[in-house]
This record gives C-alpha cells, structure tokens and sequence, in this order.
C-alpha cells in the first residue's frame, strides 16, 4: 500500500502511522551507550501501519441546489439576498424580456377590440343586425307580392310571364336573406375564435414570461448569489448558475479522489479530517456515498462523507482528509542505522554487518523493514 500513501505526508498531524505496541516499553528505545565507541543501541521494533488515501475536498449542504435560468436575457430584479431563509416557490429574481411584455399589451388591445364588436349594444352587431333586417323586410315585403300574383295568376288574370318574375324574386331574396344571415353568424363566429386564439396566444407567453421569474425550488438559505442585478443570463452555457440554495444544518463532505484510488474506497471507511480553522483539532467521520462519474477535467470522483463536526464549521470550508484503507504489523529501525542496504546489528557481544532490504518511505525517521531482520535485534545508530 506503499503507493496509497505517497500523499499521506500532507497530513501527519492526523494519521502517519500508529504505534501499538504489545508492551508499554516499544515506545522506549533500549539505548546502549559505549563511551569508548560513542553508539547507541536501538532494537528492531514491531508497530502497526495504517494505510491511507490522501484528499481534500469542502463542506457542503447536503440538500444544496443550483437554481438556474431556462430562458436567457437581463436580470432585472433580484429579490434575495445572501444568508436569507426562503420558502420553496418565492420568487429571487425576474429576468427581463420586453418583447414579451409588449405581445402581451398587443394581445390586451386586440381584445378589448373584439370585446367591444361584440356588446349587444356595439355599433358593429347593430351595422350587422340591419342588414339582416333590410334582407329580412325586403324577403316579407316579396313573399306578400307573391301571394298576390299567385292568386290572380290562378284567375287567370295575369300572365305566366308576371307570376314567375315575382316568383323568381322571391327566390333571390330568400337568398339574399339566408347569406346575410350567415354572414352575421360567421362574422360573430370569427370573433368569438379571434378571442379564444388570443387567450390561447397570452397563455403561452404568460407561460414564458412565468419562465423569467426565477423561483427557489426548495426551502434553504441563500448560500451564494452569483449575478447580479443588469448582468446577462445566457441559459445554453455552463456559467447559467444564478443563486445557490442549502440547508447548512444538514452538512456533509465532499472529497475529490484520484480516480486511480477510487478501487480502494469502501462505504463506511473511517475518515480524519483537519481544517485550517482548527489545527489542533481532527474530525472523524466516515464514508456515504461514492459517485459513479469521473470528472475528465482532473480525473477524480467525488466521495462524500459524514464528518461529526465538534465545533462550528461553515459551508464552503476547505478540508484535508485521510480515508483509512486498512492496517498492518511491520518492523522499523531508525532512519539513521541504515546506509547503502545495510545496518550494523550488535549480538554476541559484537558488531557485526547485516544487509537489510527497507521501504522507501521514512516514518517521522523510522525505517520500514521488508526483509533481513527480526523482532527485537539491536541495530547500531552512531
């Protein structure tokens, strides 16, 4: 796990490597001083390693939201401000849109318009209603001279000739009557569909403009407010963040993880943490969730965690952490005993040469030992 912990010097604060000892007396080193030689003895000793994955990260919420904008254009109004309680659907800012408010004005007036043609009492249906009537008196007036003609052509006191003349007549005006009939009818039709059409047309744009009215999609605080109020909101591009919305009393961490360590990562893994804020502090906690996409950009995944934070913290904190992989029992010597593959032990009453292979990474001076030496031989530091 040698290549796990090539980062874990950034935080020796927190974790290295812990020593447990199976007597009291490891953490004493048998020292041997020979006055004439001038060295120290020092006996191999057995400890525990704690393998670990170094990251940072930050403090979130843990029901944060981005709100964003569907619709592009100028913030004209913004409602909030940072640090303030909001409840889901309050509005935070209107994007401005003239053309849509102007549509809306035209729509209002082509209304009013129609709604005034169609009043019982407009001059319009009265110019209409008047020419049914004309048709309509004309029609009677015929219908009477018919039945007039009729009867005296059955007397035989009038031609066929004069009889069919005021019967086509009729005809033609019953006609005449019918199509100004339906001419009224339809013309009132027509505007009567002309009203719905607009309501149909100033629903959809109250729709869009219903898009420009940013609402909070959840209860929170106002976490951060990215715009402000004249700057242009173009929503096809990834900068489309308008304000960040989170409830800071549900907290979690978020870690970025090298991809290349993700395999090591379990849920429920303990977890040490240490802020700027409190140096002298460590966090515990342990993971919840490991997500399933790597960033292409820095090639991490995001691991959040739950962190049983003592103290106060604030969201957006900076945070290093160790994610605790595993342990293991090695034997160390000091730093300082070993040169070019050897140490120099001490038994049998003297100093003899031994070659010893180690780990390349210096543990707070000690060296580990991968092979060549056991538990409780004495190595010589001068």
């Amino acid at each position: 796990m040698l290549k796990l912990n090539k980062k874990v010097e950034k935080m020796k604060k927190i974790i290295g490597f812990s020593f447990i000892g199976l007597v009291v007396g490891l953490l004493v080193t048998y020292l041997y001083i020979s006055a004439k030689n001038n060295y120290k003895l020092h006996k191999v000793q057995e400890k525990e390693v704690v393998d670990s994955i170094y990251s940072s990260g930050y403090i979130d919420s843990v029901h944060s939201v981005v709100v964003k904008s569907q619709v592009s254009g100028y913030v004209e109004k913004i409602l909030v401000r940072e640090n303030q309680d909001i409840k889901k659907g309050q509005t935070l800012a209107i994007i401005s849109n003239p053309t849509l408010t102007n549509n809306l004005l035209e729509i209002a007036a082509q209304k009013e318009f129609i709604m005034k043609r169609l009043k019982e009492d407009s001059p319009f249906l009265k110019e209409l209603r008047d020419s049914v009537e004309i048709k309509r008196i004309n029609l009677e007036n015929l219908k009477n001279v018919y039945e007039r003609r009729k009867s005296l052509f059955e007397k035989g006191l009038i031609s066929r000739e004069s009889f069919e003349e005021v019967e086509k007549n009729l005809e033609i005006a019953k006609r005449d009557y019918d199509k100004q009939v339906k001419i009224f009818e339809d013309t009132v039709e027509s505007l009567k569909s002309q009203l719905n059409s607009l309501k149909a047309r100033k629903d959809s744009i109250q729709s869009e403009i219903e898009k420009h009215t940013i609402k909070s999609p959840v209860d929170g605080l106002v976490l951060r407010k990215f715009v402000n109020e004249g700057d242009y909101i173009n929503s096809m591009t990834a900068s489309n963040q308008l304000f960040l919305i989170g409830n800071t009393q549900k907290l979690e961490t978020v870690l970025n993880i090298d991809e290349e360590y993700i395999p090591f990562v379990k849920e429920g893994q303990k977890v040490l943490v240490i802020l700027d804020s409190y140096p002298d502090d460590v966090f515990e906690g342990k993971i919840k969730l490991i997500e399933s996409i790597v960033d292409r950009n820095n090639r991490t995944v995001r691991v959040k965690a739950e962190i049983n934070y003592h103290k106060p913290v604030s969201l957006g904190m900076v945070v290093e952490a160790n994610i605790i992989i595993g342990s293991r029992r090695a034997l160390f010597i000091p730093s300082n005993s070993y040169k070019d593959g050897y140490v120099e032990i001490f038994q049998n009453g003297r100093i003899e040469r031994q070659p010893v292979k180690v780990g390349q990474k210096s543990y707070d001076g000690l060296l580990e030992v991968k092979e060549g030496l056991s538990k409780g031989q004495k190595v010589v530091v001068r």
